[in-house]
């Protein structure tokens, strides 16, 4: 079965989309606090078949949001993402590093749960990608696995999972 990807700059629960108020989303966006980044989890593998080929392969990023919430007493948003840098040749990882990080943002303003989750994940995927790509480079290192820089994110189209493939 394939997989399905949704486009890189849209709010993962397409049917709420027409309930956010840009008003008090843009309020939020003036007032929140990034808090903390923090990896949570990681994994690492690389085959052998990476050191021998001489094949190009191909890079790829994917991403998804996989929970997020809003505590209205500590006016704290949260929201884990799930990242994943791999090389394919002839449609096999032959390197990849998956990781988890959540982001923490302290929104000092009035909202309700649906626009403060929305913010986490719109820019919480920017806050913990830089993050990321360093992450990757320190592990492909440490591996002597030769794979170059990842990209920026405004630079490199990045696929977004659907949640429920990572919910299981």
């Amino acid at each position: 079965m394939a997989k399905k990807v949704m486009p890189d700059n849209e709010i993962a629960d397409e049917e709420r989309i027409g309930e956010i108020d840009p008003k008090v989303y843009n309020s939020i966006a003036r007032c929140a606090e990034l808090l903390a980044v923090q990896l949570i989890e990681s994994n690492f593998s690389v085959a052998p078949s990476f050191f021998g080929s001489d094949e190009e392969g191909k890079l790829g990023v994917d991403f998804c949001d996989i929970n997020e919430s809003f505590d209205a007493e500590t006016q704290v948003a949260t929201c884990i993402f799930q990242l994943e840098s791999f090389k394919e040749i002839k449609r096999k990882k032959v390197f990849s590093v998956r990781s988890k990080f959540v982001v923490f943002f302290r929104i000092k303003s009035d909202c309700d749960e649906l626009h403060a989750t929305a913010f986490a994940r719109k820019t919480g995927l920017m806050a913990c990608y830089p993050y990321f790509r360093t992450h990757v480079a320190h592990t492909a290192s440490l591996a002597n696995a030769e794979i170059p820089i990842l990209p920026t994110i405004s630079s490199m189209p990045v696929r977004e999972k659907i949640k429920k493939e990572h919910s299981a």
